[in-house]
């Protein structure tokens, strides 16, 4: 399996454009106007996530298919992009090249903000969300279900380039919350052609399942888990488990809302264990369980202790 990776790119020779499009599953060509072409990338993910920035200083146009779901955000003056059955500007909203539908592209000097994710991860997310179990995912459109939708994914996909940098994106919890994230927010932003499906279960049956999720998330703390891998653990749609959440949990929680309490117990623990003199800090603690934003991890850690985290580590 590959593990987490960061790279910075800057390369000239259309032929090489190529071989990067081709190394996170992207079977295209890239043909530039004239010579002298810059394309120049930060990307960083893992097997199953590439975070892409990239930029382009003449103009280009591109031609293929995917094996990859590449959800694009474009910043310049020209980005049309045409399928068999669909056309737009990646300038007005997001665009989602999609398996099996090869994309022709023309475009101007651009800045862009580049999501890949594979379809396994993107399956399996669905799977777990939706119920969508045997039913391959597949998207209606490469524009976003809705404006506000689109607004919604350009903003999720620049916090994820922020946060993809090689401190954060080396630890799993990090990688795992990112990746979940961004699948779910792909698969809400554009519309699927299935219908999603909602398992109702009985009383007793939430009882059961919120019982073996409580105790995955408590024993699982410290790995990479998702809300999905407990649902997956309970036999049950992440849906289904947020309503045995709200129904029996005392306080209502979320599943997610109980993981992140968990892990700040965890960090807690920490501290209280760590040694300043030895190397040890707020930020690396946090971002070992998971929390990936300082002042958001101090804010709910003075909540729940009454003390910033630094005054515990220097105990």
């Amino acid at each position: 399996m590959r593990g987490p990776f960061h790279q910075e790119l800057t390369v000239s020779d259309p032929e090489a454009v190529t071989q990067l499009f081709a190394q996170v599953g992207a079977r295209i060509s890239f043909d530039p106007a004239g010579s002298g072409c810059s394309f120049r990338e930060t990307r960083a993910g893992d097997e199953h996530l590439t975070v892409s920035r990239a930029s382009v200083d003449v103009p280009f146009s591109t031609w293929g298919d995917t094996e990859v779901f590449a959800a694009l955000q474009v910043r310049g003056s020209r980005y049309d992009w045409s399928t068999s059955d669909e056309q737009g500007s990646a300038l007005a909203e997001p665009v989602l090249f999609r398996p099996g539908h090869p994309t022709l592209v023309v475009a101007a000097p651009l800045a862009s903000t580049n999501i890949y994710l594979t379809a396994d991860v993107l399956q399996e997310t669905a799977d777990t969300v939706y119920g969508l179990e045997r039913t391959r995912v597949a998207f209606a459109s490469a524009r976003p279900a809705s404006p506000a939708l689109g607004r919604y994914w350009s903003g999720l996909a620049r916090w994820a380039a922020d946060t993809a940098v090689p401190a954060l994106l080396d630890e799993p919890l990090v990688r795992a919350d990112l990746t979940r994230r961004l699948a779910v927010g792909m698969l809400e932003c554009f519309p699927l052609i299935e219908d999603r499906e909602t398992r109702s279960l009985s009383m007793a049956a939430q009882a059961r399942r919120y019982r073996i999720a409580v105790a995955f998330l408590d024993d699982n703390a410290q790995l990479p888990v998702t809300v999905e891998d407990a649902a997956r653990a309970a036999e049950t749609t992440t849906t289904a488990l947020v309503r045995a959440f709200r129904t029996h949990h005392p306080l209502g929680l979320t599943p997610g809302q109980y993981l992140r309490r968990v892990r700040l117990a965890g960090a807690h623990a920490d501290l209280v264990a760590g040694d300043p003199t030895t190397g040890d800090t707020v930020g690396a603690i946090a971002a070992r369980w998971g929390f990936t934003h300082p002042g958001r991890f101090a804010a709910a850690y003075r909540t729940a202790y009454g003390v910033p985290p630094r005054r515990t580590l220097d105990r």
